[in-house]
């Protein structure tokens, strides 16, 4: 009876595995927690900064982790694995926001830099995802705080915060053979942000990329299963109704303005403007959308996520190449 009941588990564990694929195993990516905005006044513009995550339970997972690197409970590391000293991190820091601000940093300034103003995390994960929901599941593998502030930059018309400055204090590693504590905090019920999945950049295939050889199978896969409402897919997140198959086949139709060019008899040549109709395919995602559950584990001070859904986005552009914006196909959620 304990042999049958132990194939069985092995039998159900063999299943969940079968069920979930490998998108990636490694990609880096980073995350603002914060909306920044500019607040015009008589006196000054200025940088709003209104975070996207519960402020208090994030200020407390950090306050935390900086008093586990003080206490040498906690190690820091550089992204090629290389062991950091905190004191020398801090003297890194306090030397750049010296140069930044052409002032001197005092300990306590420092402090209350960390307390603040740490704006934006960068994760390592590795990515999976559910063949039968097409849900991608990530496990945080490290993460780094990146200590951020914007100042006021005037963009055509408008004004806007650019980052002037960024700091990242070094990555945090996950211990692969802890379990996840009881001890957690809830950062954030639904983290929602879109980011890029292919860098050209050489040299740097880790940041902001999925291989083609694991991300075309997935879009392909993923377009094929709501077209054939094998999975259901939403105008919006929180959208009362799912697609019919009509509406899905409209929302992925565009059309674009282009010249045909005819060679005629003599060497003669003309020129015509027409507008054709395409369909977004899986070569024109180059996006995704994702709403994210996100906690952290205080004992391991570890990130670990739920995601709760995600959309295929493709960037928009207009016939003069200006970049008009982002653009969902449609959104997948978990039941």
């Amino acid at each position: 009876m304990k042999k049958i009941f132990f194939a069985l588990c092995l039998l159900f564990a063999f299943t969940l595995n079968a069920q979930q694929r490998l998108l990636t195993k490694k990609i880096v990516y980073t995350v603002q927690l914060t909306d920044n905005k500019v607040q015009s006044s008589v006196k000054q513009d200025s940088v709003v900064y209104d975070y996207k995550v519960n402020k208090r339970f994030f200020w407390e997972a950090m306050d935390g982790l900086i008093s586990d690197l003080k206490k040498k409970k906690a190690v820091l590391y550089s992204f090629r694995g290389d062991t950091l000293v905190w004191d020398t991190v801090m003297k890194n820091l306090t030397k750049s926001l010296t140069e930044f601000d052409l002032k001197k940093y005092s300990a306590k300034d420092v402090q209350n830099v960390l307390e603040n103003e740490i704006r934006a995390i960068r994760f390592e994960e590795e990515w999976t995802y559910d063949e039968k929901t097409m849900l991608i599941n990530k496990q945080v593998n490290a993460f780094c705080p990146v200590i951020q502030r914007d100042s006021v930059t005037l963009a055509g018309d408008e004004l806007q915060a650019v980052t002037a400055f960024a700091f990242e204090l070094g990555w945090i590693r996950a211990d692969k053979n802890s379990k996840i504590s009881k001890d957690t905090l809830l950062i954030s019920r639904n983290l929602h942000y879109t980011m890029p999945i292919y860098n050209t950049t050489p040299y740097r295939w880790w940041d902001s990329n999925l291989e083609a050889e694991y991300s075309v199978p997935f879009f392909d896969r993923l377009l094929t299963k709501t077209s054939s409402k094998e999975i259901a897919s939403y105008e919006s997140p929180d959208a009362d109704q799912p697609y019919t198959a009509a509406e899905l086949e409209k929302r992925r139709k565009h059309t674009m303005s282009t010249t045909i060019v005819n060679t005629l008899p003599d060497n003669n040549v003309t020129e015509s403007d027409t507008v054709i109709s395409l369909t977004y395919s899986t070569e024109d995602i180059d996006n995704l959308r994702f709403g994210e559950e996100i906690y952290y584990d205080r004992q391991n001070n570890m990130f670990f996520k739920h995601t709760n859904y995600l959309a295929p986005v493709v960037r928009v552009y207009g016939s003069d190449g200006q970049f008009h914006g982002f653009y969902p196909l449609f959104y997948i959620r978990k039941d």
